[in-house]
């Protein structure tokens, strides 16, 4: 894996056959950043959970050899390098940064019980006005993620963004030269250090919102004043109607379709690609924003639809399709609105650093493979900028909780 640089960054990632050898590749790889002009002093570091046993070892090794003591990071079934996805094998992707003492907090995990977070903070928020908070939290722990997000976005007040862990095993994080799990962790960065970030959503809208006329808990029973499931319908009928260019109820296929993908006629295998979800508008956006939830029952009797997520009555929802094309089609526009924004911005663009966090899902097609090229995808667009990342199991991003999202931060 070769080494990229920048004058505050380097990054280099790996894969091996245990975490040795995976750490040994980066390592070799980083020492060619050694120069006396770049003390790194800060580090994020990120595993595949097939190396999550050996979280502690990895991160003494890296501290003891890098004389690094301020490492932030998690576990993920997949991790990011620049160009390039490590998925469901062992690999380590690290960034290393240098930044002055006084412009950055790293914290412990805040959860229930936010009194080490709140130690750890108060005497940096005394003093600053962070911009920055990037965060890794526990996708397995008991306590609510939204809720932790929300009491520790209360304490910081900044621009809150990262990831909660994904692991088929332990879920652990890094914070100071140590593993942690539980709760959010992560480090609080001043206004002194420039940053600029997009969310790509890589979903389509089927139809318009519709307004929750009846529901309970999880289950909306009524959208419109009609049954949620005749509504669901209707939108699906409209999509599919864009995409064949005629009525579905007035297609007839042969029932040996319907057991051999390759008897579809080729004009109907797009409507049976990805996947459909539940969107709720962000209240106030002052952008086309919204939160995606699984989809968890549809009840044809009753006409309701189960939800991954509390919903009120009043509340809007819509429904979106998310496939391949989608994903890659609208990564595309936000990176490269991105660059043009941090263009016309700065003067010029010229990124020193990157962290990417996507969707678990995003790392698996329609097929079941991996979606080719994500991060090659990256690349082409922000160019050979040092970047280190993972796949998460819900991503953050102004301190909400996002699903099937992909979320770049650039160092500026």
């Amino acid at each position: 894996m070769p080494l990229y640089t920048s004058s505050k960054f380097a990054s280099a990632g790996a894969s091996g056959a245990d975490w040795r050898e995976a750490a040994k590749a980066v390592l070799e790889t980083l020492e060619g950043s050694k120069t006396k002009d770049k003390n790194f002093n800060f580090g994020f570091l990120y595993i595949t959970d097939r190396l999550a046993d050996d979280a502690q070892s990895i991160v003494n090794l890296f501290s003891s050899v890098l004389q690094i003591k301020n490492w932030v990071g998690a576990v993920g079934i997949g991790i990011c390098a620049v160009g390039e996805e490590f998925v469901d094998r062992p690999a380590i992707s690290v960034m290393l940064g240098r930044f002055d003492e006084s412009d950055f907090c790293v914290f412990p995990p805040a959860g229930i019980d936010m009194s080490d977070a709140e130690e750890a903070l108060f005497p940096f928020l005394d003093k600053n006005d962070p911009m920055l908070i990037f965060v890794h939290g526990d996708s397995s722990a008991g306590e609510d993620p939204v809720q932790t997000l929300k009491a520790l976005n209360a304490v910081t007040n900044g621009f809150m963004v990262g990831g909660l862990s994904s692991s088929r095993g332990m879920h652990v994080q890094f914070s100071g030269s140590g593993e942690c799990s539980g709760g959010v962790s992560g480090v609080a960065f001043t206004q002194a250090i420039p940053v600029a970030s997009t969310l790509s959503q890589g979903c389509t809208a089927i139809g318009m919102p519709h307004v929750i006329t009846l529901c309970d808990e999880d289950e909306i029973i009524e959208l419109d004043g009609k049954r949620a499931v005749e509504v669901f319908e209707d939108d699906l009928r409209s999509m599919a109607i864009k995409k064949i260019e005629r009525d579905p109820d007035t297609v007839l296929i042969d029932e040996d379709a319907l057991e051999d993908e390759d008897a579809v006629p080729e004009e109907f295998k797009d409507l049976f690609r990805g996947e459909v979800h539940a969107a709720f508008p962000v209240p106030e956006s002052d952008q086309e924003d919204y939160l995606v939830r699984n989809i968890r029952e549809i009840d044809p009797e009753s006409g309701s639809i189960t939800v991954a997520h509390q919903v009120m009555q009043g509340e809007r929802v819509m429904f979106v399709h998310r496939n391949d094309k989608s994903v890659r089609e609208d990564l595309s526009l936000k990176l490269l609105a991105l660059r043009e924004r941090v263009g016309r911005d700065t003067g010029a663009f010229e990124p020193k650093g990157g962290l990417y966090i996507s969707c678990i899902s995003r790392a698996f097609s329609d097929n079941g493979g991996g979606m080719q090229g994500e991060m090659a995808l990256v690349r082409d667009i922000i160019g050979d900028v040092p970047l280190a990342g993972f796949y998460a199991g819900g991503e953050v991003c102004n301190a909400r909780l996002y699903g099937y999202t992909g979320i770049l931060v650039l160092f500026l």
